[in-house]
């Protein structure tokens, strides 16, 4: 009986720990488990805020929870991980990650492996068909697709944090009827969200 009361001040003393930094553990393994599959190709920064919100998002999409427990914020290159820069340098900082510029691309490598105890069966198998799926696309690739999907086109300014509801109106068949091709159309899909919220 002690024992257990003792997990749970233990487990709620670390996720208030957890809520003051810019990083959940959860997403510091996620970006490690990316970075050293072999599916994964290219460590640019642009590219792995893409792989985070197709995986992130996806899994919202069928799940209604994101495995990384992120926001995500609209820019001109697509989806990118809010306050992504200071996160980076911090995981950088802290020793998990190194980072590198080359030819002008930020790269990102990983310094240790992932530690996988938090994530379930259904996650793991969930971001290694993500990693299978986009792992080897250019960067551009998955920037024209993070553009064709309604999180992105319905968020209306860059900055903005994307409201993880719109995950559940992603076609990823990639079909390009999918797309939003005006405005009167875009605000009707939009008014339909508001409905789905």
């Amino acid at each position: 009986m002690i024992n257990n009361k003792f997990r749970l001040y233990f487990y709620k003393k670390m996720n208030n720990i957890q809520k003051n930094k810019l990083y959940s553990e959860k997403f510091k393994n996620l970006v490690l488990y990316i970075l050293n599959s072999k599916e994964y190709e290219d460590g640019g920064i642009k590219k792995l805020n893409k792989m985070l919100y197709f995986i992130d998002f996806y899994f919202y999409r069928d799940h209604e929870i994101m495995i990384s427990g992120m926001n995500y914020a609209k820019a001109d290159m697509g989806p990118i991980v809010d306050n992504y820069k200071e996160i980076f340098s911090l995981l950088a900082s802290e020793g998990f990650v190194k980072r590198s510029i080359e030819c002008g691309t930020v790269l990102h490598s990983a310094m240790c492996k992932a530690d996988l105890a938090d994530f379930t069966g259904e996650e793991i198998e969930h971001i290694d068909g993500m990693l299978d799926r986009y792992g080897r696309l250019l960067s551009s690739d998955l920037e024209n697709i993070s553009h064709s999907q309604q999180p992105w086109i319905l968020t209306d300014n860059n900055g903005e944090i994307i409201d993880p509801d719109l995950a559940l109106l992603i076609d990823d068949g990639a079909a390009t009827e999918s797309e939003i091709i005006n405005d009167q159309l875009r605000k009707e899909i939009s008014v339909m969200a508001d409905v789905v919220l």
